[in-house]
This record gives structure tokens, C-alpha cells and sequence, in this order.
């Protein structure tokens, strides 16, 4: 038996699989349908719409067997995938790749082999519609053309079930969009025209430390509305693809010292130390304004959840692979089911700072879509009671 060779661009067809999120799903009728019909017009007792992962070949559909996967190393699929074609074995003891393997020598006993690959319209192959049988013979020119429709069709119902999800996602999206219109940006106007309201009316009798506690909340009700207000533009800017990606090289440093600058007042206020840590002459390319607002986002939060007089840093770490910008803090940190629910990507309503500050809810999913648009990813790790760190990912070419 000859295993079939792993192919050149395996991890991104791996990936390419993946992102159909099919793998070890129900069966569904479409699939089903497609694979009678090419055990129908190829006269086979055995069809299968098989997906080759890293070390099974799994069955999305299957007729005549009723295993839902088999090792890689024995699937005549994982050769099927090397070739774009039908790939057609007349009679696999007479093949010195299959001739001694478990599936030709045992149950299901199989002489004839033939699979369509499943090709992507970005020419990655996730498995193959196959028709098998348990005596030797080959297709006839009629059915390997029948084959290759049905494979096709196959491709045409994966592409579907992925755009029906990402339609889902997409309205998801609006519903989060509207529903941050309707709370998150609500709340701060009511509570700015509330403050300015009994400003007109009573400032002229306040005393200067109670007018200036005031003019504080009007300043922060202010700032957390822009800062909504952008995230918000940005946000939908990204969704609608109107926000273009300006890759340039500039120094790291230069990046930090514009993060934190809108944050100055903030970071005093709460009588934070901030630290930084950038090699002078250490470069990023990437979109400055993608960065920028990744980091300032990043930043606002570990602000917003460290105590008085506590510790944030940004920091920059390099190799010959990646480059990683870290905002870290000596804040109140995450429980582990919080930190997972985070990094699932799911939105989640904004917590409370420490001093009852309220975040936009739109912050981490700007972030982590920043960084998929450099090609990069977000990871984040923290410990209650002793901090958080969130760091860009990104790749150096």
C-alpha cells in the first residue's frame, strides 16, 4: 500500500476546508441527493461525498456504507485530491497502491474506484464525489461526464451554505449595529444633556470643586461618545468595504506615541503608568490608521479596567516572522470562560471599568478584524486579579 504524498499547498487547502465549517456536520438532504444520483447513473452500490482532512477522509453523504470517516492513510480520496480530474481505478488488486490495502483485502471489498475532485472556485480540492464498486470495470463516457456535473454541483451547494452563513453573520452584525445605535450611544447623550441641563440651571449657585466634578462627567460623556461614533463609522466603513488598506513602513515608535496621545488626560486622571518598550529604529508595515485604532482601542481598555495608580505598557517584540504589539495591564484581568467567550469572536456586552466607565462594545471586533486584514490575528491571555495582555499578531512579509 502507497499513502498518498501531502500535497504542496496542504495548509491553505486545510484552511480552505475549514472555512466551509462542513466538516462533521448532520447530513443534509442536498448532499444526499447528489450522491444517489451518482450511485444511480454510475450503476455503483457505494457513493460518497468525502472530505479529506489532515489525518481522516470524513462523509458528508455516503450510500452503501455506513462509517462516517476512515484514516487518510488508507482513503483512495487523498490520491483523488492530487489531480483536478476523475480519478478512476479499474481494479484496485492489480494497483500497487491499493492492492494490499484494508479496504481492497476486507470489507468493503473494493475493486472499482472512481472520484471526482471537489475543486473551489479558488482552485483548492477539499475532497471528492466517488462511486465505488466490489467488481472491476471502468465508467463509460456518459458517466464520468455525469461525474464531473455531479462534483460540480457539490462545489455550487458548498459556496451556498457558505454565503447563507455569512448573510447570518452579516445580519447578526446589524442587529449588534443597531442595537449599539439604540443603547450604547443613547445612554451617554441622555446622560451628557442630563449634566449640561442642570449645568444652565444651577451652575451659577455650585461651588468650584462640584462645578468642576461635573464638567469632568461632561467631558468623559463627550469623549465615549466620539469614541463610539468612530468605532461605529470605522466599523461599518469595514463591513461595506469603503475602508481601503494603505499598507506603509513606519517606526514603532512613532505608532505608540500616537496611541496614547488621546488617551493622555485619561491615563492621568486615573494616575496610571504607562511604559513603553520599541526598539528605535523597529519598523511596522502595515495601515497606520488600522493600527493606530487597533492599539488605541486596546489601550482604552486596559485603561478602563486597571485601578487607580496601577500599571499599562505597550510593548513591541519581533522576529524573523511576525511582529507582536502588546497592550498590557495590572488590571482586574478575566475569568478563563470570559477570556474564551471573547476569543470566540462573539459580541458581548461591555463590562464596567473600575471607575464605572463604559466601553463602546465595538472595540475587539474592530481590532480582530484589523489584524485578519493584515493578515495577522489577535491573541489575548489573562488572569483575574493580576491582569490582561492583548497582542497583534502580524506577519513581516
Amino acid at each position: 500500500m502507497v499513502p498518498a504524498p501531502v500535497l504542496k499547498d496542504e495548509e491553505e487547502r486545510l484552511a480552505a476546508l475549514r472555512s466551509y465549517k462542513v466538516l462533521d456536520t448532520e447530513f443534509e438532504k442536498e448532499y444526499d441527493d447528489l450522491c444517489r444520483l451518482a450511485a444511480v447513473i454510475c450503476e455503483a452500490p457505494i457513493a460518497l461525498i468525502t472530505f479529506v482532512d489532515r489525518d481522516r477522509q470524513w462523509f458528508k453523504a455516503s450510500i452503501g456504507i455506513e462509517v462516517r470517516e476512515t484514516p487518510r492513510d488508507i482513503a483512495f480520496c487523498a490520491h483523488a485530491i492530487e489531480q483536478a480530474k476523475v480519478f478512476e481505478i479499474a481494479d484496485a488488486t492489480k494497483d500497487a497502491r491499493f492492492a494490499d490495502n484494508p479496504l481492497v483485502t476486507g470489507a468493503p471489498d473494493i475493486r472499482f474506484y472512481a472520484g471526482q475532485p471537489l475543486v473551489t472556485p479558488r482552485g483548492q480540492i477539499l475532497g471528492t464525489l466517488c462511486t465505488l464498486d466490489r467488481v472491476a470495470r471502468v465508467l463509460k463516457p456518459y458517466q464520468k461526464d455525469a461525474l464531473e456535473i455531479l462534483g460540480r454541483q457539490v462545489v455550487t451547494h458548498l459556496e451556498l451554505r457558505r454565503t447563507l452563513a455569512e448573510m447570518k453573520r452579516l445580519n447578526e452584525d446589524k442587529d449588534s449595529f443597531f442595537s449599539v445605535i439604540a443603547h450604547d450611544l443613547r445612554s451617554p447623550f441622555s446622560g451628557l444633556l442630563g449634566i449640561t441641563d442642570m449645568l444652565v440651571a444651577e451652575a451659577e449657585k455650585m461651588e468650584k470643586p462640584e462645578l468642576v466634578e461635573h464638567i469632568v462627567l461632561v467631558n468623559q460623556s463627550v469623549h465615549r461618545v466620539y469614541d463610539l461614533s468612530e468605532n461605529l463609522l470605522k466599523w461599518a466603513m469595514l463591513e461595506q468595504g469603503k475602508m481601503t488598506f494603505q499598507p506603509e513602513e513606519f517606526p514603532v515608535a512613532a505608532l505608540f506615541e500616537e496611541v496614547e496621545a488621546p488617551l493622555h488626560e485619561t491615563l492621568k486622571h486615573k494616575r496610571l503608568v504607562l511604559e513603553t518598550a520599541a526598539v528605535s529604529d523597529q519598523m511596522v508595515l502595515g495601515d497606520r490608521n488600522m493600527l493606530e485604532t487597533a492599539l488605541r482601542n486596546l489601550l482604552s481598555n486596559a485603561a478602563k479596567f486597571t485601578p487607580q495608580g496601577g500599571r499599562v505598557w505597550l510593548k513591541a517584540e519581533s522576529n524573523s516572522t511576525e511582529l507582536r504589539l502588546t497592550v498590557g495591564d495590572s488590571g482586574v484581568g478575566m475569568s478563563a470562560d470570559l477570556l474564551e467567550h471573547l476569543e470566540s469572536g462573539v459580541r458581548t456586552p461591555s463590562g464596567r471599568g473600575t471607575e464605572g466607565e463604559i466601553g463602546t462594545g465595538l472595540g475587539l471586533t474592530l481590532v480582530r478584524q484589523f489584524a485578519l486584514r493584515h493578515g495577522g490575528r489577535l491573541e489575548m491571555r489573562s488572569e483575574k486579579g493580576v491582569g490582561t495582555e492583548a497582542t497583534l499578531v502580524l506577519p513581516r512579509d
